[in-house]
């Protein structure tokens, strides 16, 4: 005879894992090129800083700091056929955003449209950026909000023409054309630089990194590493500024 306590037991673990389904699908998570992202309908910003929560039905975001770069930061393409999910994630993103990109797909056809994976592959530069001066507000937003997240990569949709750009630009970078605002420069040799501006596609997933913080020996607590969702930050490093504060022994000064 089956213990009234086992059956009781094995009908909540299966219910703790229906409901863990639900939640992890429900957030909009999904991978692309390799990462986990998540699907979003509003069009984030490569490069901003958000807080985000999850909830069961809608993933909430907000957009809570602009930092300023004044050095231009290497961006990795990738270029991505789409898939049923990825074109479906993109559907429900162009209903919010006041982009014109149009996608032909067909899901029976071997030949897929394609869209672009940006990611910021200059991570030195964008640690430098967060703890410098100019941007004190932003790391102070940052250190005292741990669940803060750097915005580090998009999944995006665009027309033609800015996908053939995309490809043949012999390097790439996130550039502020104006005070806050964020455009991808294209270099090729010999050739003045092109501009794409970030709304001219539509952002529908994007991955984003968490701080690592430090103290030094002038005890400033400084950003020493950006990781992702589901990483773990370096040896002696933490994702909570307070807890990377270290305890001062006064009676030594």
């Amino acid at each position: 005879m089956t213990h009234p306590f086992k059956t009781y037991k094995g009908i909540f673990y299966s219910a703790l894992v229906i409901i863990s389904f639900v939640i992890l699908h429900s957030c909009g998570s999904m991978p692309i090129n390799r990462e986990v992202q998540r699907t979003t309908t509003q069009s984030v910003q490569m490069g901003s800083v958000a807080s985000s929560k999850d909830f069961m039905l809608q993933q909430a975001y907000n957009t809570a700091a602009i930092p300023e770069y004044e050095k231009n930061i290497k961006v990795a393409v990738s270029i991505i056929p789409f898939s049923k999910t990825t074109h479906k994630s993109f559907l429900n993103a162009r209903s919010r955003q006041s982009s014109n990109v149009t996608i032909h797909y067909v899901d029976s056809l071997d030949s897929k449209p394609t869209y672009v994976h940006l990611k910021l592959s200059d991570q030195i530069s964008i640690i430098e950026a967060l703890n410098d001066q100019i941007n004190k507000g932003v790391k102070d937003y940052l250190s005292l909000n741990p669940d803060a997240e750097v915005i580090t990569g998009v999944s995006m949709a665009f027309n033609e023409p800015e996908i053939k750009r995309l490809t043949t630009a012999e390097s790439v970078f996130l550039v502020e054309t104006e005070p806050k605002v964020y455009a991808l420069q294209l270099i090729n040799e010999n050739a003045a630089p092109q501009y794409i501006k970030f709304n001219q596609g539509v952002v529908f997933a994007y991955n984003s990194s968490n701080c690592c913080w430090q103290e030094n020996k002038k005890h400033r607590i400084n950003i020493i590493d950006l990781v992702g969702q589901y990483d773990n930050c370096p040896n002696r490093t933490y994702r909570s500024a307070h807890r990377a504060k270290k305890r001062i022994n006064y009676y030594k000064l």
